[in-house]
């Protein structure tokens, strides 16, 4: 996308300023991540090739950084047009959206990112239409799904045992990984990942769970010097893609097939960001200060039989805690889509290589069969 056409402004609040296009529609994307994250240059890049191939149909301005909207305020401000398309971690909306929880406390099944972002989107795309529906109710329509690169620990000091964890002060995103960490004896601590440095930085927070590429991409190598390779799943809740439903409305059958276009390539292309950005932290870990360590046997197979033992929790909560009556089928129907998408992805990788094949795979199977017509209807 040409610098001509983008309004970026920077966390800092510095602005970088053009002559505005003339466009059928101005489209204000917000980001409450750094302009450096994956998903920042996700949205770039669906901009930067949506306005390439329709000149005329849409003039983007991207504010980064949370300069426009915050993680919460980011689900108010597209329900109220302030922002037209926005990245949204529904684990910050609890109550309000008790189906994604469910989806977030299926967290630990998550160890490839593209079959984490093809089985969620597929999944609330469409085979869950109670998920559509509470889209709908707070304020959203979800246009794709999201998942980080697999989750491994970050800390301030070495964590090697599951000794290690007792008092440990903890962000995580969402409640399996509470769990978990409160039964090795840490203490989670609930801020968003917008605020991970600074707490850090201040000893508010001494750990946190993050991809590998969370050190650059939220500068968390400044506070973190450690890393342990623990299998702790995927961040998959959520949408890379989030509309405003005022916005959908207001797009004609037309604008919605041009503007839905070049999702799957930019979606795609955000996945490949995510393992980019953690191959180089691994290729600079030295330079950097990084220190990596491997969790011992016991702190591994303790893991392993908590993500198993956890899945009849996960159904208990659903079901008593959260108000979903007959949560076991949604379960099965997602466990099967992620086995269903671990077939599909696994002979295209490396993907980084090549995402063309991939975007293609998600316009196959998920683009392709929405009526955009009538979506999310």
């Amino acid at each position: 996308m040409k610098l001509a056409k983008i309004l970026t402004i920077l966390a800092t609040g510095v602005a970088i300023s053009a002559t505005p296009a003339l466009a059928e529609k101005r489209v204000t994307v917000s980001s409450w991540t750094s302009p450096n994250h994956a998903t920042s240059r996700g949205h770039a890049a669906f901009a930067e090739m949506t306005e390439a191939e329709f000149p005329d149909a849409f003039d983007f301005k991207l504010f980064t950084g949370g300069a426009l909207l915050g993680p919460k305020p980011t689900l108010s401000g597209l329900r109220d047009g302030v922002a037209d398309v926005g990245i949204l971690a529904l684990t910050y909306f609890p109550s309000e959206m008790p189906y994604a929880q469910l989806v977030a406390d299926l967290a630990l099944l998550g160890d490839d990112h593209y079959v984490m972002l093809g089985a969620t989107s597929e999944f609330v795309m469409l085979h869950c239409q109670p998920c559509k529906d509470e889209f709908a109710k707070n304020g959203m329509v979800a246009l794709s799904g999201i998942s980080t690169a697999p989750y491994v620990l970050l800390t301030t000091k070495p964590i090697v045992e599951i000794a290690d964890m007792k008092g440990v002060k903890i962000r995580t995103g969402g409640s399996v990984w509470d769990r978990w960490s409160v039964r090795l004896g840490a203490e989670p601590v609930n801020v968003p990942s917008s605020e991970m440095y600074d707490t850090m930085s201040h000893g508010v927070v001494t750990a946190a769970v993050q991809p590998i590429g969370a050190l650059k991409g939220h500068s968390l190598i400044e506070v973190a010097k450690h890393l342990t390779n623990l299998p702790l799943g995927t961040y998959h809740t959520g949408a890379i893609f989030a509309l405003s439903p005022r916005f959908w409305k207001s797009l004609s059958v037309e604008e919605r097939e041009k503007f839905a276009k070049n999702l799957p390539e930019a979606v795609a292309q955000t996945e490949v960001y995510y393992e980019t950005d953690d191959l180089d932290v691994l290729k600079e870990a030295a330079d950097l200060g990084l220190t990596i360590h491997e969790p011992s046997p016991e702190f591994l197979q303790d893991l392993i039989d908590f993500r198993t033992a956890d899945l009849e929790e996960i159904a208990r909560i659903a079901r008593e805690s959260r108000g979903i009556e007959d949560p076991e089928p949604l379960i099965a129907t997602y466990r099967e889509l992620i086995e269903k998408w671990h077939g599909l992805v696994e002979p295209l990788h490396p993907i980084r290589d090549n995402p063309q094949p991939y975007a293609d795979l998600l316009r196959q199977e998920i683009y392709s069969k929405i009526d955009l017509a009538t979506y999310p209807n």
